[in-house]
């Protein structure tokens, strides 16, 4: 099992520089936030109730699985909808799985968790997974998620879809933020209208910090590469192709204090540009239980998404 987050630094505590890393080490360690458990104890616990809550979408939904949108195995997408409903006008909900673009325990096949209460609502959900680094680079993945959304664009007209909203948790949020500011001009659907809004959980939107962590030994990062693939740097094309969208930032009362910098930031950002925001800081949650918990249909986080979708 791989801790988020955990640090792998061996820091000389008479070298200011890498003091200053060890600190940020530990404000990008989410693992290590959690008011319920400890950081090897919290991400077991998390990929437990991704493995359940997934089983238990794939028991009761109908569920396309292994869809291929690329040409590397991972490039594939599991497609979940209500047993017998109908999908023509259904709403669909895009979910990216987290862990640091990097973490094998985190995939596709365990994050269709939260799909039920969202199916049994009206809903399609659409789980998209993606190559790791250091295998890629963050830039492929970026690349390889537009790819994803191109397609989904797709199916969504050719369903006559209401509309798709893309969500992602940690490194997930990110590549949802980042999916905001393109136009789909390089792909064959180019209707970035499709997109109606967001969910952005507890996301990444500033990836420069990230260089001073053992988290760069995969994603091999210059501050300047990490700049150019940060949605913070990003929000005049975001809220150029946004002003139809209501994007959703949502964080944990338990998450570190950086991801919840980064998320008050992005969202104020956003707003300072006229796109149309929520910003949910969800009480007595961390950074794991903070999705676990869409499993729930009363849950805040799970009521917010359908009441984005319209549902």
């Amino acid at each position: 099992m791989t801790t988020i987050g955990a640090n792998n630094n061996n820091n000389n505590e008479n070298n200011k520089g890498e003091i200053r890393d060890a600190e940020i080490q530990y404000m990008y360690s989410p693992s290590r936030w959690s008011h319920r458990m400890g950081p090897n104890e919290v991400i077991l616990s998390h990929v437990e109730a991704c493995n359940k809550g997934t089983q238990d979408s794939q028991w009761v939904l109908d569920c396309d699985t292994d869809i291929s949108y690329g040409d590397t195995p991972n490039q594939k997408m599991d497609v979940y909808h209500k047993k017998s409903a109908p999908k023509k006008g259904c709403p669909i909900f895009v979910y990216f799985h987290g862990g640091y673009w990097q973490i094998p325990d985190l995939h596709r096949q365990n994050s269709g968790f939260m799909a039920v209460p969202l199916c049994n609502a009206g809903a399609t959900v659409i789980v998209v997974g993606y190559d790791l680094t250091p295998h890629v680079t963050v830039e492929t993945i970026i690349n390889q998620i537009e790819k994803a959304v191109n397609f989904i664009i797709k199916l969504a007209k050719e369903r006559q879809s209401s509309g798709v909203y893309l969500s992602g948790h940690s490194a997930g949020g990110h590549l949802a933020a980042m999916m905001m500011k393109s136009s789909f001009s390089e792909y064959d659907a180019f209707d970035p209208e499709m997109i109606k809004g967001a969910v952005l959980m507890s996301g990444v939107f500033d990836l420069r910090p990230l260089t001073k962590t053992s988290e760069n030994d995969a994603l091999r990062l210059t501050e300047s590469e990490a700049e150019k693939v940060s949605p913070m740097f990003c929000i005049k094309d975001i809220a150029a192709h946004s002003g139809h969208r209501h994007i959703i930032v949502a964080v944990g009362e338990y998450d570190s204090p950086e991801f919840r910098r980064q998320s008050g930031e992005m969202e104020k950002s956003l707003r300072d540009h006229r796109v149309k925001t929520s910003y949910l800081d969800i009480p007595d949650v961390d950074h794991f239980n903070l999705v676990d918990k869409l499993v729930k249909p009363n849950y805040l986080l799970t009521k917010e998404c359908l009441r984005l979708m319209g549902l």
